[in-house]
């Protein structure tokens, strides 16, 4: 699995008086609101590409995201690297949905 998120517990809801940067202050999954859980009533997604494949382009220049998976090499291994940081951040946030694109997930195909 990934490093990068490793030392930081899953985000838990914590209210929102918490000083924790790295809580939840409204969004209680087990809630109950109108007769479901808040889980059920907002699905919330991670998107792939926007956290883990876009570069952060400045209109005013360049890249702004340094990503240790855009550092050139191995295509396939540093899809890898990348696949395994995504995971490692979707199980903290206790997230259960992501959308992806197939070339977000691999990169192209040598033929």
């Amino acid at each position: 699995m990934s490093a990068i998120f490793d030392g930081i517990d899953k985000i838990a809801y914590e209210g929102p008086e918490t000083e924790n940067p790295l809580a939840f202050r409204y969004y209680d999954k087990d809630r109950t609101v109108l007769g479901k859980r808040m889980e059920d009533h907002l699905r919330f997604a991670v998107c792939y590409w926007h956290t883990f494949c876009w570069p952060g382009g400045d209109p005013f220049g360049g890249q702004t995201m340094m990503r240790p998976w855009f550092d050139g090499g191995d295509a396939m291994a540093l899809a890898e690297m990348k696949l395994y940081a995504a995971f490692g951040m979707f199980e903290r946030l206790g997230q259960p949905f992501f959308c992806f694109h197939d070339r977000d997930v691999a990169p192209k195909a040598r033929l």
